[in-house]
């Protein structure tokens, strides 16, 4: 590969998140204004603007989600760096309510999972009962198709496993 594929966050999605939520928080003023229902309210203005909060820092948020390059794959959202090309020995698609990932069987796991935040170390074990490989690279709110990139992740997996074929599997 010449150059890197890299993919942002869709800003279409997060626009759409901020305004709902916008409008959920103007439900929950109008609750407490108009009907005196001050724990709904209340409930409904912080929660929603929290997620109003959230939605307008992804609209803004002008790095790099995904990023694919000679070296391997780094999905920000992810936080374990550049998951080398030779470390995958597979890999699958994942979807939960239209949601996609691309679940990865890795030669060294335990290096990776090492580098997960505390939170998503704790939720390891709830992602893998579901159906997920610890490290899953997450697709929401990236606009590619997951197909097209497992085809190519399997290639170019299986691409640095001729050059290096002495290497262990765990």
């Amino acid at each position: 590969m010449a150059e890197d594929l890299i993919y942002y966050n869709s800003r279409w999605r997060y626009a759409l998140l901020t305004g709902g939520s916008l409008a959920f928080v103007a439900v929950g003023g109008w609750m407490v204004v108009s009907e005196g229902n001050w724990g709904g309210g209340l409930a409904s203005v912080f929660f929603f603007g929290a997620c109003a909060a959230i939605g307008a820092w992804q609209f803004f948020d002008s790095r790099p989600r995904l990023q694919i390059s000679d070296a391997g794959i780094t999905d920000r959202t992810l936080g374990v760096g550049t998951i080398r090309w030779h470390d995958i020995a597979g890999a699958y698609v994942r979807s939960v309510n239209r949601e996609f990932f691309i679940c990865l069987h890795l030669r060294n796991e335990a290096a990776y999972v090492g580098r997960l935040s505390p939170l998503k170390q704790k939720l390891k074990a709830a992602n893998q009962a579901l159906g997920f490989t610890p490290i899953a690279i997450n697709l929401s709110g990236v606009a590619i198709d997951p197909e097209q990139l497992l085809e190519y992740i399997l290639k170019q997996a299986a691409a640095t496993q001729l050059v290096r074929p002495d290497f262990p599997l765990n």
